[in-house]
């Protein structure tokens, strides 16, 4: 598994909601807390499609996985002998998305392609100046929307592999496609980081939705598409 990145998703409506059970108290008590089912039903699949794909890596019960969190909440594992496995989690209307590696920080996120009132508007307090301009230089609305999802999901999969939430100024990074169609990232000087230690992939699922990964390279090997195993759940 050492420097494979494995990423996985599944629709919701695919993970067997009878599983409530592996999830541990505070799990529950988080699902317990949403006020709407088809929130908590949502919720309770992503954890529960979380905890049967980190079983694929390791020997291990899905029940039996045991988390900790840092200040921001980002969790981490901490069954003896395997804290060095790294994952992240995103979930979205219909789409649940995972990766699991071992060693380097990660990052997911997913989001649903929906349309978008005041675009420009959003833009601005979302992305980046030169972000920004992109987006809105398409020649379509619908475009435009595609854009900016591509973009939101690249920042959202950054700050999370951080770990630092959005303690992380969305204004103060950047990112620029290169002619050969990978990702950039670009940081000012006070985030003290480079985008030369991350490496990205951006892609479309179903038409529906859009999913971005971050992966850590400082320190360890080169990564390519030839490192990544992408597979719908099994």
């Amino acid at each position: 598994m050492k420097d494979t990145i494995h990423l996985y998703w599944e629709k919701p409506e695919a993970i067997s909601l009878a599983k409530t059970d592996w999830l541990n108290a505070a799990e529950q008590q988080r699902a317990n807390a949403f006020r709407f089912r088809q929130d908590r039903d949502l919720y309770v699949a992503a954890h529960i499609f979380l905890r049967q794909t980190l079983s694929q890596q390791a020997d291990i019960h899905p029940a039996e996985w045991q988390f900790v969190s840092n200040a921001y909440g980002k969790p981490a594992i901490t069954n003896p002998g395997y804290e060095g496995l790294q994952f992240n989690l995103s979930h979205t209307k219909g789409l649940l998305a995972c990766t699991v590696c071992q060693g380097r920080s990660v990052g997911i996120d997913v989001e649903r392609c929906k349309p978008l009132q005041h675009l420009a508007s959003l833009c601005q307090s979302a992305l980046s100046p030169s972000e920004s301009a992109d987006v809105l230089s398409n020649s379509t609305h619908e475009m435009q929307q595609q854009r900016f999802f591509t973009y939101w999901t690249l920042k959202e999969a950054y700050i999370k592999a951080r770990g630092m939430g959005l303690s992380l100024p969305l204004q103060e990074f950047t990112f620029t496609q290169a002619s050969d169609g990978q990702w950039r990232l670009h940081c000012e000087p006070a985030l003290h980081d480079s985008g030369a230690h991350w490496w990205f992939l951006s892609l479309p699922i179903e038409n529906s939705h859009h999913l971005a990964l971050a992966v850590q390279v400082a320190g360890h090997s080169p990564l390519n598409l030839n490192n990544i195993v992408i597979a719908k759940y099994e």
